[in-house]
């Protein structure tokens, strides 16, 4: 089972595929490069595609790269943030609703919907 890092570069007819150790090649979508390098790791060095794992590696410009980055690593912390929420809520629904209070009581005690309310009761 090998890693192979791919350095995908943005040009006039798709990504530039630069495998280290490998070679060059191109795909027409950023979507398609990993399947790309892939086949072309595969056919070149004869391994089977299914023992072939990539580090793609897309690159536009130092601060559209720095973006991206930043944008990735502040959407994880807001789905971290969100499930946190989410259990915090579940347990607050949990305590609530074990102290009596109704789904309508628990709705305007928490700011949510009902239907939000009766999903987590139930879930």
């Amino acid at each position: 089972m090998g890693l192979y890092e791919v350095d995908a570069r943005k040009w006039e007819n798709g990504w530039q595929l630069r495998i280290r150790d490998v070679g060059v090649t191109w795909s027409p979508t950023l979507g398609d490069a990993e399947t790309r390098a892939r086949e072309y790791i595969s056919a070149n060095l004869d391994v089977a595609e299914e023992n072939i794992h990539i580090d793609l590696l897309p690159r536009v410009s130092a601060s559209l790269d720095q973006l991206a980055l930043e944008t990735r690593r502040a959407v994880h912390d807001a789905d971290e943030a969100m499930r946190g929420a989410a259990a915090k809520t579940r347990d607050a629904v949990d305590g609530l609703t074990d102290a009596g209070l109704t789904p309508a009581d628990i709705s305007h005690y928490l700011g949510l919907s009902q239907q939000r309310i009766r999903q987590l009761a139930q879930g």
